[in-house]
């Protein structure tokens, strides 16, 4: 009778608090691989099975054969669903920030953060949501709408990756994957529901989702969840509220899939993202001289088709149409003015790997594959063209490319692989602009010992200028006194970026190393990647102009690592990154190079009770090395505790995640921001599957 009290109490407080959005969120998100497993569980990658354990994931952004991340010869960190749940993340930052060489750029804000892999950030990362492109990116408004509720995992490719991501890919690529029924169904069943609710003190957060979830049929699944997420200003350490940063966000998903026969797939997922919030317009700083009501809103559609057949040897392919929609609209308290900010983005990719057996030590995987997509991109003031923040312009980008790898002996494996790439960007009134790119890699890895793995590479990428860096015109900021007006200057000669980066490092794999139930795994790579042709936005005060430039040349380079260890007891990780950044010709700093930080996690699996405790600290040192003019960035440390606890002994269904994020109440700014993170933070989170 208590059991069952306690589940009409939850159920009751989830639905109650959900309720009053339902008409309203209608929409929701898409879809791309990736699989995580269980300790202890087996998994057949590329021909072969090995056990696995909790930290090992499949990935698919460093090439588009499915492959151990741990096994990949590159820099890939993966979020796993089980980290998701116990950090109760609020904002893509509570999810990233203790990835080496990973950081969010934008200040705290929720809607306004983007990613930055490697000092590299804004259009230098491919951010995809389910295998679909994201490009939406407004200066001081940020762009990046993803609920943390519906992510199975985010997957994290450090380095520059145009080959396969294209355009953009010049720090990495940042993947996040939503939740399907398959994540939830267990073998047998056909249908379920599960309930979370939870709250956060430093900014008296709470938070509920419902999910629904069946496989009416063998061969269909289905999934559907709807979140709600509301906020007040948030506490920094010193115990005063941050104005006007606050959420309220609802977010919605549908996703489906039929299986075919036994070689078959076909998938359809349907996200939306709303957040209605008052901000500044200016949004990544702290100025509240001009406030707006903000309404953000995404929705996204992917169709995707795979055909997999482990007799066929020719074809193993995958086709993806998707279809995103994002939109800032702001309306001004101080006199009613009326902002508009959209990007439509259209896409398809299509690739197929077909594998040959040229020998019986000798096996050869060749990847072919293009890509097309199109942004279109409007901006309104009071219903007039905004020719100066955000022009009406579209870009067009076409690209095909080979990707082999051939393997001897299971041991020794060389992957090649080009891409090239044509955009074409256009603008009303304006010159249009067409260039062309090739992106070649290398990748080289042999297996000396059981454990141990060493890789080299080397790769080419580039980035298409963005619509607002050509086109961008028209008064930037008014003057007073002896400082002119600033206007935009448009340069339709600017030249893409392009980046050549070499990388060396090791990856480590072992199991059974203190006990038979222990694994360790551990990636370090150190890089050196020079860019060409950077783009820096200059404004010149006195002259009154304000315009995108290339810089001939700069170069970045540095160290990373990360290990991890998990047994029946104890459980933990280390992360580590030192990255420098400069102007070759100037020997100057360059903007937006992370500090040196270090993340470690200590935790212990109580199994008795099916409990996990543990803590975590993220240390970041002071960043002095600044461009000229710029002041230098204070580090911090901060600290965490976490319990998890799986109940199903007591309720059957019942987890519950407890939290004490920023512990000793720190306050602190990451990087560049101007604005304080949030202070001691208490979460609860509680789920109940059904």
């Amino acid at each position: 009778m208590q059991n069952i009290g306690f589940k009409k109490l939850l159920l009751a407080g989830v639905a109650l608090f959900i309720t009053p959005v339902t008409l309203q969120a209608q929409e929701v998100p898409a879809d791309q691989p990736a699989l995580s497993d269980t300790e202890n569980e087996q998994i057949e990658v590329s021909g072969k099975t090995t056990p696995v354990f909790k930290f090992d994931t499949i990935s698919v952004t460093a090439s588009r054969e499915e492959k151990l991340a741990i096994e990949a010869p590159a820099s890939i960190s993966i979020v796993t669903e089980e980290e998701i749940e116990r950090r109760q993340p609020e904002t893509v930052n509570d999810m990233l920030k203790d990835i080496p060489g990973v950081e969010l750029t934008g200040g705290s804000r929720n809607t306004v953060m983007t990613p930055s892999i490697r000092g590299l950030g804004d259009d230098r990362v491919v951010t995809r949501i389910d295998g679909a492109r994201h490009n939406f990116n407004v200066g001081h408004k940020g762009g990046l709408f993803i609920d943390p509720a519906i992510l199975k995992q985010v997957e994290v490719l450090r380095g520059p990756a145009s080959t396969i991501h294209g355009t953009g890919a010049l720090g990495g690529v940042v993947a996040f994957e939503t939740k399907s029924a398959d994540d939830f169904l267990e073998e047998g069943e056909t249908f379920g529901g599960q309930i979370t609710s939870g709250f956060g003190t430093v900014d008296n957060a709470v938070h509920g989702n419902l999910t629904a979830f069946a496989r009416p049929l063998e061969n269909i699944d289905f999934l559907a969840s709807l979140s709600r997420r509301k906020t007040d200003d948030y506490e920094a350490g010193d115990g005063e509220k941050r104005p006007f940063t606050d959420d309220d966000l609802v977010s919605g998903l549908i996703k489906t899939g039929i299986d075919i026969g036994e070689s078959h797939r076909v998938g359809l997922t349907y996200r939306v993202y709303t957040d209605d919030h008052s901000l500044p317009a200016t949004a990544d700083g702290t100025s509240v001289a001009s406030i707006v009501n903000r309404e953000s809103r995404e929705t996204g559609l992917v169709l995707d088709y795979d055909y997999e057949n482990p007799e066929n040897n020719w074809l193993d392919a995958s086709v993806k149409g998707y279809y995103n929609n994002s939109d800032i609209d702001e309306v001004r308290f101080s006199d009613g003015r009326h902002d508009e900010r959209n990007l439509e983005t259209l896409g398809i990719e299509a690739y197929n790997t077909s594998r040959f057996e040229l020998d019986e030590n000798v096996k050869l995987a060749v990847t072919l594959g293009g890509e097309y997509f199109n942004d279109d991109q409007t901006g309104r003031r009071n219903g007039a063209p905004t020719t100066q923040f955000y022009p009406d312009a579209d870009m067009d980008i076409y690209g095909v490319y080979i990707d082999n790898t051939l393997t001897l002996f299971e041991d020794f494996e060389v992957t090649t692989g080009v891409r090239f790439d044509s955009y074409d960007l256009q603008a009303e009134g304006q010159e249009g602009v067409s260039e062309t790119a090739v992106s070649p890699r290398v990748m080289v890895s042999y297996q000396v010992l059981p454990f141990l793995q060493p890789y080299a590479s080397y790769a080419e990428a580039f980035r298409a200028p963005s619509l607002s860096e050509i086109y961008n015109s028209g008064l930037h900021f008014p003057g007073g006194g002896p400082i002119p007006n600033n206007f935009f200057i448009p340069n339709p000669d600017l030249k893409p970026e392009t980046a050549q980066n070499w990388e060396v490092g090791f990856n480590v794999k072992h199991d059974g190393l203190f006990t038979s139930d222990d694994a360790i795994r551990a990636k370090a790579a150190y890089f050196h990647n020079n860019i060409d042709d950077f783009i820096e936005q200059k404004t010149d005060v006195f002259a009154g102009t304000t315009t995108s430039n290339n810089i001939p040349k700069a170069q970045i380079k540095g160290f990373e690592a990360e290990i991890s260890y998990d047994s029946s007891g104890i459980f933990g990780s280390l992360g580590a990154s030192r990255i420098r950044g400069k102007n070759t010709d100037t020997a100057a700093a360059l903007a937006g190079i992370p500090a040196d930080k270090a993340a470690v996690t200590l935790g212990y699996h109580i199994s008795d009770i099916s409990l996990d405790i543990g803590g975590r600290g993220l240390f970041v040192r002071d960043q002095e090395r600044v461009p000229g003019g710029s002041d230098e960035i204070d580090g911090y440390a901060t600290f965490d505790v976490f319990a998890g606890w799986d109940a199903e002994d007591y309720v059957p269904g019942l987890k519950i995640n407890f939290a004490v994020d920023n512990l000793l109440d720190k306050t602190y700014r990451r990087g560049a921001a101007v604005l304080d993170e949030p202070g001691r933070n208490v979460k609860v989170t509680a789920s109940l599957r059904f």
